[in-house]
């Protein structure tokens, strides 16, 4: 069972915004202990101001003199399990190849820490692509099997 966060992100402006501070907050203090700085490269907003809240992204960002991106796209909680995925995507903007690690989650403690782990690899480690994935795939195994677990032990608790 997850512990989610931001429940109604969708429903309530303000706490969209505070749920994109939250993202915000976390990657500023992954990325100040290295000194890297970041900067945006989406547009979230129809062009006359109006910010997009679909959650698609929820944050993004790139790192300053890096093709090395991230996106988070954070869903409308509907299980009650951790719900995260991730893969790598090529993306032309312009006149630039950003590589762009892509996070898809329902935001919980278990999801964020998912999260911060493979941004960490990506961006802190600078893990090839290849071996990203490699990464990822283990992350997947690992959460796959620490989940169950804590699934069952809940239910024999209960």
């Amino acid at each position: 069972m997850a512990t989610h966060l931001y429940k109604d992100f969708l429903e309530k402006k303000e706490v969209y915004k505070k749920n994109v501070n939250y993202w915000q907050q976390i990657i500023e203090n992954l990325l100040l202990s290295e000194n890297l700085g970041y900067s945006e490269y989406l547009s979230t907003n129809d062009g006359f101001g109006n910010e997009f809240c679909d959650g698609n992204p929820i944050f993004h960002f790139r790192i300053n003199g890096s093709p090395r991106a991230v996106r988070i796209i954070q869903e409308e909680i509907e299980q009650s399990s951790v719900e995260f995925s991730a893969w790598l995507n090529r993306l032309e903007l312009e006149n630039e190849t950003l590589e762009e690690l892509v996070l898809s989650l329902e935001l919980s403690h278990e999801s964020a820490l998912l999260a911060i782990e493979l941004i960490n690899a990506w961006v802190i480690n600078n893990f090839a692509p290849q071996k990203m994935e490699r990464y990822i795939d283990k992350i997947f195994s690992l959460k796959d099997l620490v989940f169950k677990v804590e699934a069952s032990l809940q239910k024999q608790i209960a």
